[in-house]
Parts: structure tokens; C-alpha cells; sequence
């Protein structure tokens, strides 16, 4: 990837976080999510990882929003991505808080071989990842569990949601639609806390907690 697209990527992704109003990250930790965005271009050109892949747009959509799911996970110190993918939000989260362990879970070969990649290339110790189905997976000693873009997911959630033991948490990035389909289901065993995706119509993220 060129030097000037991961200039671009930088710049962009400071005045996302910067306009998604959370705080800001050290030089750092922007060089992680730097070095992850450019294996991300590059193993995106051999398998489909995301169709959102320029630098203003990915800075925005998946790293800035992935951030932003840090104003609802609170506390969390295990936290399990379901569907992790090319690793949002688990990969931005991990570097956000080392502190915290994090779990990318993610059943497609490439992918978790791409998210193994990464893991060795950033040296992120509170970072692992899974191969394997979530029905297949022990979750149970996970204090949250995170969502954000998986096959089937309106069937899924409600799924992974009814699976929660207590004391567990699962914070969803979603759209209204989803989030008034999973209110309809779950308002009344579940306490629901919202904020609205800045700069964005329609998207949110959902921290659904057990009464």
C-alpha cells in the first residue's frame, strides 16, 4: 500500500474520532490501527475481507465505529466478537484497552488465518482468535459479547441474545430496523442502553444487559 493512502488513513481516522466525540488515541495506538488498515488492503485484495476499504470511509465506518462501542462496554475485561471478520470491532478495542482480553471468533479459515496474521504482525498480547461456530464455542466466562456484522443476523442475534448467562452483556452495532426487532422481543428481560452512530442515519450501537 502506498505511503500517502496510510497518511490519508491517519489523518482520517484522528478527525473521525475526533467528530465521533471520544477520546483521543496516542501515537501508538494509531500506528496499530495503521499497520492493521494496510494488511487489511493488501489480504483484501485476495479475499473478500470488506467492500469498504477506502481510507476516509474505512477510518469512519469500521474503525471510528468500532471505537465508539467503547462508550457502552463499561467495565468489560474478557470480551468475545462474534463474527469478527477482518477483526470489527475486537481489533480496535484490544488496541484501545490493553487491559482487556479480547476474542475474535471468527469460523471462515481466511479470515481467522488474516486475524491470526495480524495478531503475530501488531504483537498484541490481549488479542486471540478463535476458529470455530459460536454454537460450538464456550462463552460462558465472557463478561460481553460484541456483533457487528455477521450472515443471518437477524436470526442470529436473537439466538446468541437468548444464550446469555448472567451477568453477561452483548453490545450490538446495528440499524433501527434490527433494534426495534430485538426491543419487540426482549424489552422486558432485558435493560437496553442506545447511542446513535455519529454522522450516520440509521446505525447504533445496543448494549442489551440482563435485568
Amino acid at each position: 500500500m502506498k505511503n500517502d493512502q496510510t497518511t490519508e488513513f491517519r489523518i482520517a481516522l484522528e478527525k473521525s474520532i475526533k467528530d465521533f466525540c471520544l477520546d483521543p488515541l496516542s501515537s501508538a495506538q494509531i500506528d496499530l490501527l495503521a499497520r492493521h488498515y494496510a494488511m487489511l488492503c493488501k489480504w483484501n485484495s485476495k479475499i473478500n475481507l470488506t467492500r469498504i476499504i477506502a481510507p476516509k470511509e474505512a477510518a469512519r465506518f469500521h474503525y471510528a465505529e468500532s471505537l465508539f462501542g467503547s462508550l457502552l462496554t463499561g467495565d468489560a475485561r474478557r470480551l468475545l466478537d462474534i463474527g469478527s471478520g477482518a477483526g470489527f470491532p475486537a481489533l480496535p478495542l484490544a488496541v484501545l484497552n490493553p487491559r482487556s482480553e479480547v476474542t475474535a471468533l471468527e469460523s471462515n479459515q481466511k479470515k481467522s488465518l488474516f486475524l491470526a496474521e495480524v495478531k503475530d504482525a501488531l504483537r498484541l498480547e490481549n488479542f486471540k482468535v478463535e476458529r470455530t461456530r459460536f454454537e460450538q464455542f464456550d462463552h460462558s466466562h465472557y463478561d460481553l459479547l460484541t456483533c457487528r456484522a455477521i450472515e443471518r443476523a437477524t436470526d442470529f442475534i436473537p439466538t446468541i441474545i437468548k444464550s446469555l448467562g448472567a451477568g453477561q452483556r452483548i453490545l450490538i452495532y446495528c440499524g433501527a430496523d434490527m433494534l426495534d426487532s430485538l426491543l419487540q422481543r426482549f424489552n422486558e428481560d432485558f435493560s437496553i442502553e442506545t447511542r446513535n452512530v455519529p454522522a450516520s442515519k440509521s446505525r447504533l450501537i445496543a448494549l442489551f444487559s440482563h435485568h
